[in-house]
C-alpha cells in the first residue's frame, strides 16, 4: 500500500528554554517526514510571530501561555494528526511511520477514526545509559489520563483540539519504544494540548506484539569485534575461557577485554598471564559498582570494536563461536548464540537452557552468557540495565532492542559450553534472583504483551512443590530439582510483593 494513503503528522516540539536541537535533529531524520515541525519556546517578553530554519518554524510566547501556544501551533498545521515532543526528546527514525500506520489501522469497532495515539518512551540516565521504559496501557477498558502520560508520548487528531470539541476519541497504543528521553526531560506543557482528548478517550486494543523490525542490516561485516568478559573472583575458571578464546577460528579482527568487577582473588593475574596467547587482551577496572550489567557497560565504553560480544568467565567458547557471531552480525543488530551444558556440567540435561528459536513466552531473547550486538545499537538502546541484579538483564536488553525496531537473531552455530551452579546454595540464590527479575520484567513489559502465567498453572506449580517435599531427602538429583523450582517460585512471590504486581 502506498504511503500517501496513510495520514500525515505534524509535530510540535515544546522547548520552554529554547533548546530543541536534539528533537529537531531526530525529526529531520524520520523515514516518514513530518508535514510540519514547530518549536514553541517561552520568552520573558512573549515575542509573537516566529522564524524558520531548516524548514522548522519557531514561535515564542510568555511562559504562562505555553500550553495555549502549543494548541495554536498544532491547529496551524495542515496535517490530520499532531504529535508532541519535549525539546530534549529524540524520536527514533520510524516514529512517525509507526504512528501513521497505527492511526490508519486502529479505528474503533464502528469505524470511528483514531483520536489519540500513545507510544512508549525509553528513559535514559544523564550519561546515556538506560534508566527504564514507559509503555502506555494497551488493555481495553484502561482509560489513560494525563498522569499516565508523564513519561509517555502522544499524538491527537488535529480537529479534536479546536474550541468546543468534546467528542469522545478512540485511543490506540503503539507498544514500541519510539522516543528516547534523558533524565529531567518532559514538561507538563507537552501534555496540555491533548489533556481534554485524553480524558475523553475510549481505549481500544493496542497492537498485541511489536511490528516487524524496520531497520534491516546492510550485510556488512564487523571491522573489529570486542569480546567483553565481566568477572568477579573468577580466577579458578577464567583461564579456561581465555584459552578457548585463543583457539577461535574467526578471521575477523578482534580484541578481548577482561572487565574486573572488584575481584579480591588472582583474577587479574590470570588475565595478565594470558597476554602471551591473546596479545590484544586488556584488563579493564570496573570496581566502582558491583554488578554484571555495570561491568558490561564499562566494557562497552572501553571497546574499540564496532561489534561487541559478551561471554562469562566460567564458561568455555566453542572454536567457531566468534566466527558464527560475526557472520550473523551481517543481517542482525543483536545476536544470541546457543548454550550447551554437557561438557562442563554433565548429567544435568534437564537444565539445558532453551534455545532462542524455542522460546515462546514473549519476544525471543539472547542470553547474557552468549550474545553480541553492534556498538551503535547498544548506544541507542542505552546499554545494559543496571537496575537488574542477578538475572533478567539479558531479557531486558533484547526486548528493548525488539521494541526499538531492531532485529534480534539466533545463531545456533555460535556455541558456548555453559557451566551450571554446583552448590545448592548458589543454585538457589540464582533461581531466586531469576524469579525476582521475572516480576520486574512483567511490571515493565506487560503493556507490550508480556503475560503472566495462568492462575491454573500457578496453582499446579505450588501444589507440585508441596507434593514433592519428600524429594529433599530422596536423592541429590531430586533434591536439586526441588531447590531449583522452589527458589524460583519463591522469587516470583518476593518480586511480586516488591514490584506491586501479581506475577506468581
Amino acid at each position: 500500500m502506498d504511503d500517501v494513503m496513510f495520514p500525515r503528522f505534524g509535530v510540535v516540539v515544546v522547548a520552554p528554554g529554547g533548546d530543541a536541537e536534539r528533537a529537531v535533529r531526530s525529526l529531520l531524520r524520520q523515514s516518514t517526514p513530518a508535514a510540519r515541525i514547530t518549536v514553541v519556546t517561552a520568552t520573558a517578553g512573549g515575542a509573537p510571530g516566529g522564524k524558520a530554519d531548516r524548514g522548522v518554524r519557531t514561535v515564542g510566547c510568555a511562559p504562562e501561555e505555553l500550553g495555549a501556544a502549543c494548541v495554536e501551533a498544532a491547529l496551524a498545521t495542515d496535517a490530520e494528526y499532531v504529535a508532541f515532543l519535549d525539546g530534549g526528546d529524540e524520536a527514533l527514525p520510524d516514529w512517525l511511520w509507526h504512528l501513521s500506520r497505527a492511526a490508519h489501522h486502529g479505528a474503533g469497532d464502528a469505524g470511528e477514526p483514531v483520536g489519540l495515539l500513545q507510544c512508549g518512551v525509553l528513559r535514559l540516565r544523564a550519561d546515556g545509559l538506560v534508566d527504564g521504559t514507559a509503555l502506555p496501557p494497551a488493555t481495553p477498558g484502561t482509560r489513560p489520563v494525563p498522569a499516565d502520560l508523564a513519561d509517555g508520548v502522544h499524538a491527537v487528531r488535529r480537529d479534536l483540539l479546536g474550541p468546543g470539541k468534546d467528542e469522545a476519541a478512540v485511543a490506540v497504543t503503539v507498544p514500541l519504544l519510539l522516543v528516547r528521553r534523558r533524565a529531567g526531560g518532559s514538561n507538563v506543557a507537552v501534555h496540555a494540548p491533548g489533556a481534554r482528548v485524553i480524558r475523553g478517550s475510549r481505549p481500544t486494543r493496542g497492537t498485541p506484539r511489536p511490528a516487524a523490525d524496520r531497520r534491516p542490516r546492510d550485510g556488512s561485516a564487523p571491522e573489529l569485534v570486542s569480546v567483553v568478559i565481566p568477572v568477579r573472583n573468577g580466577a579458578r575458571t577464567l583461564g579456561a575461557q581465555l584459552r578457548a578464546l585463543a583457539g577461535q577460528t574467526a578471521t575477523v579482527p578482534w580484541e578481548v577485554l577482561v572487565v574486573d568487577n572488584g575481584s579480591t582473588d588472582a583474577t587479574r593475574q590470570v588475565a595478565e598471564g594470558a597476554r602471551g596467547m591473546l596479545p590484544g587482551l586488556r584488563v579493564v577496572d570496573a570496581s566502582g559498582r558491583a554488578g554484571e550489567s555495570c561491568a558490561r557497560n564499562r566494557g562497552i565504553a572501553e571497546a574499540k570494536g564496532d561489534f561487541v560480544a559478551f561471554c562469562d568467565a566460567d564458561d568455555v567458547a566453542h572454536p567457531g563461536w566468534l566466527a558464527a557471531l560475526a557472520e550473523a552480525a551481517k543481517e542482525a543488530h543483536v545476536v544470541g548464540g546457543s548454550l550447551e551444558t554437557e561438557l562442563l556440567s554433565p548429567g544435568h540435561g534437564d537444565e539445558q537452557p532453551l534455545p532462542m528459536d524455542a522460546q515462546t513466552d514473549f519476544l525471543p531473547f539472547a542470553r547474557g552468557a552468549n550474545c553480541a550486538a553492534w556498538k551503535d545499537v547498544l548506544s541507542v538502546i542505552g546499554g545494559w540495565n543496571e537496575h537488574y541484579r542477578g538475572g533478567g538483564e539479558d531479557m531486558d536488553l533484547s526486548w528493548r532492542a525488539h521494541l526499538c525496531g531492531y532485529r534480534v537473531a539466533y545463531a545456533a552455530e555460535a556455541r558456548m559450553h555453559y557451566r551450571l551452579r554446583d552448590e545448592l546454595s548458589s543454585l538457589a540464590r540464582q533461581k531466586w534472583n531469576y524469579g525476582k527479575s521475572g516480576a520486574q520484567l512483567y511490571a515493565e513489559y506487560r503493556h507490550a504483551g508480556y503475560q503472566r502465567r495462568r492462575a491454573r498453572t500457578v496453582v499446579m506449580n505450588w501444589c507440585w512443590l508441596l507434593v514433592h517435599v519428600p524429594d529433599l531427602a530422596r536423592s541429590p538429583l531430586l533434591r536439586r530439582r526441588w531447590v531449583r523450582y522452589g527458589a524460583r517460585l519463591a522469587g516470583f512471590l518476593a518480586g511480586s510483593l516488591r514490584r506491586g504486581v501479581g506475577y506468581l
